[in-house]
C-alpha cells in the first residue's frame, strides 16, 4: 500500500496566456505537465516554501515514467512530500551533529528532508538518480534562502569515492531489491565512525534491511516518532540509524 502524500497549503502558480497549456517551466525549474504550486510546510515549529508540481500524479502517466519502471525499477515518487517526511525533519532538527557536518541526502526528492539540515547550519549535498529531482532541491533551497548546499545525480549502483560523516534519506526502503545497492553504497561513501539516518513509513519491507544491514556489520538502531527504541522494526513511522564502526 502506498501512503498518501502529505497535504500541503498551495498556491497555484499562475500560467502565462502564451503558455503551451499541457507543459510548462515558465514559473519552474524544467517542463513538466500540468502548473506548478507554491506550498507552504509548517511542521516542528518551522515553515518551508517548496515549488511542487500541481499535479505530481501527472508524472505518473507519463511514457517515460512506464519505460524507467520496466527497465530500472523506478518511478516519478520524488514528485512527492510523503508523510514519512514529517517526523523525520523533527529528528533532523533535533541531531546533534556539529554545526558544519558535511550531509549527504540519498533520494532527495523534492529536498524538504536536506533543507531541515540546511536549516540546523549544515553542508548539505542533495543527490537523486532523477535529474528533475536535484535540479527541484536545489531551486527549493534557494526558494528558502539557503546557500550552503550542492546538488548532483547519483546512482546507487555505482557509488563515488568521496566519504562523508552522515548520510540521509526518507521513504528509501520500499523496494527490497534496493536494498544490496543502498548497503553497498553506504560500504563506500560511510565514513568510519559516521551514521546514516533513513526515516520509513512504516513498511514491512525494511525488516528486511534491518537484517541484511545488520549482517553486514552495522549496528543499528530503529527509533519511534519520539525517538524511542524499537526492539524491531513498527508499523508507523520508524528511524533506522545505522553506524559504520571506526576504524582501529
Amino acid at each position: 500500500m502506498i501512503p498518501q502524500p502529505v497535504n500541503l497549503r498551495t498556491e497555484l502558480i499562475p500560467r502565462r496566456p502564451d503558455q503551451d497549456p499541457g507543459v510548462t517551466a515558465a514559473d519552474g525549474p524544467f517542463p513538466l505537465p500540468g502548473s506548478w504550486v507554491r506550498g507552504t510546510l509548517d511542521t516542528a515549529g518551522q515553515t518551508w516554501q517548496l515549488l511542487l508540481p500541481a499535479d505530481p500524479n501527472a508524472l505518473l502517466d507519463e511514457p517515460s515514467a512506464s519505460t524507467a519502471a520496466t527497465t530500472d525499477d523506478r518511478m516519478p515518487y520524488w514528485a512527492f512530500v510523503w508523510p514519512a517526511a514529517i517526523p523525520m525533519i523533527a529528528a533532523v532538527l533535533q541531531a546533534d551533529w556539529p554545526a558544519g557536518t558535511r550531509v549527504l541526502e540519498l533520494g532527495c526528492g523534492t529536498g524538504i528532508v536536506g533543507l531541515a539540515a540546511l536549516r540546523r547550519g549544515h553542508l548539505v549535498t542533495f543527490t537523486d538518480y532523477e535529474h528533475r529531482a536535484v535540479v527541484l532541491a536545489a531551486r527549493n533551497a534557494e526558494l528558502n534562502h539557503c546557500h550552503n548546499f550542492t546538488a548532483q545525480l547519483l546512482d546507487w549502483r555505482r557509488p563515488e569515492n568521496t566519504t562523508w560523516p552522515v548520510i540521509i534519506g526518507c521513504d528509501l526502503l520500499y523496494q527490497t531489491s534496493a536494498f544490496e545497492p543502498l548497503l553497498q553504497l553506504l560500504d563506500q561513501m560511510l565514513a568510519p565512525g559516521g551514521v546514516c539516518w533513513l526515516g520509513d513509513g512504516g513498511r514491512i519491507a525494511p525488516r528486511k534491511f534491518w537484517y541484511l544491514a545488520r549482517e553486514r556489520g552495522y549496528d543499528v538502531q530503529v527509533l519511534d516518532t519520539h525517538g524511542q527504541p524499537l526492539s524491531q522494526p513498527a508499523s508507523d513511522f520508524q528511524l533506522f540509524i545505522l553506524r559504520k564502526h571506526a576504524q582501529p
